[in-house]
């Protein structure tokens, strides 16, 4: 929702809720580098509606175990050519920083604390030819960080300090969904953002030998594609990619773990879907990531790739409900956090629960 602004939908009001578990195992146990088996429970909770509140707009809310965020849209951007957008997002729960370094494969962290954060923003769109929109926004926000259990005493914290910046997101959407699954089966959507941010900090942190202070100001950039491609009636191949560039000594942004650790990165995947009878699907994939970041001196960058694959299962149950079952491997020990109270490392990862959409 932050990056992809109109991925489409078969109902007007929607309601999802996805509830389940999430786990974590590592190859080899070693604590001292968060290399830990770990369980916790995960999903979400979304809310979407078509003119809400009597007007030509729409609302949506979601709260998940990776956020939560508002948004309210005054006009239709499927058929307007001028619509605006009013957003409150943030991570206030589970949200760590995850600083290290590499050695081989072996992840080895640096700087571990706990992150929250939160913005506002407005953005003005408009529809260009065919598919294409481009949305300008303003926003205003606050990172605050503290330490937890696995934060060396030694390291020294950022104090929290405010953001404000611009942005432009520019989005390619041809996506066509099944009428049977409710699933995108052809098109794809395409998406680059631009940002320019300021921030209050001026503050030293980090440990002796790695101490530095933010950027007064920063540019960022990324993208975000999704590709379908129908093979069969029942089958549909699916490419993924993300990429994204911070500038040195972007930390917060660089050493944040839902997403692979760096200053550039990048994270592909290229899956196929099958439908098996009336009621599974099956969604089998591999996996390649790209990262570049510093070394144990944070002197030089060194250029990391990683390989993987994943296998995820669908049973569905009834019309608005579904099971799921997801297994992945990825070379990459650093991988989006499991447990809300501390952070952890694996190369394994499993989700399963159910998905109920009213």
């Amino acid at each position: 929702m932050i990056l992809v602004r109109n991925r489409p939908y078969a109902e007007n009001t929607l309601l999802e809720l996805r509830l389940g578990a999430a786990g974590g195992i590592p190859n080899n146990e070693d604590e001292s580098r968060l290399a830990e088996t770990r369980a916790s429970v995960d999903g979400h909770v979304y809310y979407r509606q078509q003119q809400a509140f009597g007007r030509q707009n729409r609302f949506e809310v979601y709260v998940g175990r990776d956020g939560a965020y508002v948004s309210l849209t005054e006009g239709d951007p499927k058929v307007d050519k001028g619509y605006t957008r009013l957003e409150l997002f943030g991570r206030q729960w589970g949200n760590y920083i995850r600083e290290g370094f590499y050695q081989g494969n072996d992840f080895v962290p640096v700087g571990l604390y706990e992150s929250r954060d939160w913005r506002v923003r407005l953005s003005l769109a408009s529809k260009f030819s065919g598919s294409i929109r481009a949305e300008g926004m303003a926003y205003y926000g606050k990172n605050a960080f503290k330490p937890y259990s696995r934060t060396n005493p030694a390291f020294t914290l950022p104090k929290d300090y405010s953001v404000y910046g611009i942005e432009t997101i520019v989005e390619d959407n041809t996506l066509q969904l099944d009428r049977q699954t409710g699933l995108p089966y052809q098109g794809y959507i395409l998406a680059a953002w631009f940002q320019i941010e300021r921030t209050t900090s001026d503050d030293v942190f980090g440990l002796t030998g790695r101490l530095s202070s933010l950027p007064d100001q920063v540019i960022r950039g990324g993208g975000h594609l999704e590709w379908y491609f129908p093979y069969t009636n029942t089958g549909t191949f699916i490419l993924t990619a993300d990429v994204g560039l911070s500038p040195d000594g972007d930390r917060v942004v660089m050493y944040e773990p839902t997403k692979p650790l760096g200053q550039w990165w990048g994270d592909g995947m290229f899956e196929f879907r099958f439908l098996l009878g009336d009621i599974f699907t099956i969604t089998p994939g591999v996996r390649v990531q790209f990262s570049r970041i510093f070394d144990q001196f944070a002197a030089a960058a060194e250029d990391k790739i990683f390989f993987g694959g994943q296998l995820r299962v669908r049973a569905n149950l009834l019309d608005q409900a579904a099971f799921e079952l997801e297994y992945s491997f990825l070379t990459n020990e650093s991988r989006r956090p499991v447990g809300l109270d501390r952070d952890s490392i694996g190369q394994h990862r499993m989700w399963f629960g159910v998905i109920v959409r009213l």
